[in-house]
């Protein structure tokens, strides 16, 4: 049984023939009493202290935890993220390769297209060059017969 400052206050004690002195043990019991109930108090205190700093600890376990699940959430965010962004960053590359090599092949239609105008061109020139050269050639044979015809005349 746990005992309180009431029961010190409250025990008494037989008297015998050759007993204590009352007033000195009433006066032991008072001031024991008075100890016993100044440490009960404090112990109670303390105890309640006790009890309001394990929840105290509680709650911050509870948020140690939160915090831990909050950061491996944020890591596993960052990792999805940085995965997506490499997705994209891929698919990105192989559009601008697809497209790099679309402008390449339409490129290479468009010098063809121009190679074969400058073919066409070369060899118009030449023609034109040729009935130029045919056409003066004819003028030419044209004045020497005029000319002759003109010295018969």
């Amino acid at each position: 049984m746990q005992m309180t400052p009431l029961d010190i206050r409250n025990k008494t004690f037989g008297k015998g023939i050759r007993g204590y002195q009352c007033e000195e043990v009433e006066k032991f019991l008072e001031t024991v009493s008075l100890e016993f109930e100044s440490a009960y108090a404090e112990n109670f205190e303390l105890r309640e202290k006790a009890k309001g700093l394990e929840a105290e600890i509680s709650h911050y376990h509870q948020l140690e935890n939160t915090l831990q699940q909050t950061l491996v959430l944020a890591q596993q965010t960052a990792e999805e993220v940085k995965k997506a962004a490499q997705n994209e960053a891929a698919l990105l590359l192989r559009e601008a390769e697809q497209d790099k090599l679309s402008k390449v092949s339409e490129s290479q239609v468009i010098l063809a297209n121009i190679q074969e105008e400058i073919q066409g061109l070369s060899k118009r020139r030449d023609l034109l060059r040729t009935q130029l050269k045919s056409f003066l050639l004819a003028h030419l044979d044209l004045e020497k017969l005029q000319g002759q015809t003109d010295g018969i005349a």
